[in-house]
């Protein structure tokens, strides 16, 4: 009996890439081997990273109309995180992505089953990546000034019609513009929750953020990315935008008349968040001042 090429989930990020890359007129292809995409021979890599080059697959590699690859795509499932050999291979693949400075996006079912403003994390990341594209050849071409920094919240739009929601990329726009309006109405403490992003040993960013819910009450999240080897995307900027999703809910909870989310301020400035502090290696932070 035959085997399916795809497996379930595969099928779903083949069908997500597709739609993403269809309209920059990229295409895409399933289970290549690394060795037609990635040049081995005279490269210099170890003879153990030559050998796995030619006996493994990428998932997904896109390419533009001329065939020629752009990026490779990854989906890791459970076995990603338990095997100790399938994270031997992962970073073996990892590594050849470094030496040959190909882009790499590793992606779970987190990236395909939660949307944000719209948009789910796997066509986020492959729209920055041909938005980023795009910005850099019209830098190029002097149309935008050369010291204009690429920014996916500053993005309006992609093209199109202009039809369908506003700022599209700028994915806590939403939360944000509700919770200042909570805040000018005197309801919470903090116009912006505050927060710090640092990355664990793994690699990992780890975010967390509060927000001053009143005198004496904040409110606290924490959550993390994997560090992508993929260009356009800033993961700390992004794991702080999607702490405020985790956020939201508990905000609307507490002024339900919930408490369960409430700690006490005093006691998280003096111990939960040195802990963090100290647990990570920092790489970016946001401190907004609070009303009461």
């Amino acid at each position: 009996m035959n085997q399916r090429l795809l497996n379930g989930y595969e099928e779903v990020t083949y069908e997500a890439l597709c739609h993403a890359c269809r309209e920059n007129g990229a295409k895409v292809f399933p289970k290549v081997r690394v060795a037609d995409v990635l040049r081995l021979e005279g490269s210099g890599v170890a003879s153990e990273h030559f050998s796995f080059g030619l006996r493994s697959h990428f998932d997904f590699v896109v390419t533009a109309e001329n065939y020629d690859p752009l990026f490779s795509v990854e989906f890791d499932g459970p076995l990603h995180k338990t095997s100790e050999i399938q994270r031997h291979r992962d970073n073996m693949k990892n590594e050849l992505c470094d030496h040959f400075d190909h882009p790499l996006l590793r992606i779970n079912s987190n990236y395909l089953s939660k949307t944000y403003r719209g948009l789910d994390l796997l066509t986020y990341f492959v729209e920055a990546w041909f938005l980023e594209k795009a910005f850099n050849e019209a830098q190029q071409a002097g149309h935008i000034p050369y010291d204009e920094p690429f920014d996916m919240a500053s993005f309006y739009s992609a093209g199109g019609n202009g039809k369908g929601k506003k700022w599209p990329y700028w994915i806590s726009l939403d939360i944000q513009l509700s919770l200042q309006k909570l805040h000018a109405a005197g309801s919470i403490g903090q116009s912006v929750p505050s927060h710090i992003v640092g990355i664990d040993s793994s690699g990992t960013y780890r975010c967390l953020s509060w927000l001053v819910f009143d005198a004496a009450s904040v409110i606290e999240v924490s959550t993390g990315m994997r560090t992508q080897r993929f260009p356009a995307v800033c993961e700390s900027d992004l794991v702080s935008m999607l702490a405020m999703f985790d956020m939201m809910p508990k905000v609307e909870a507490a002024l339900h008349g919930d408490r369960t989310h409430l700690q006490d301020r005093e006691k998280f400035f003096a111990e939960r968040l040195p802990a963090f502090q100290g647990k990570y290696s920092m790489r970016s932070s946001l401190s907004v001042g609070a009303t009461v």
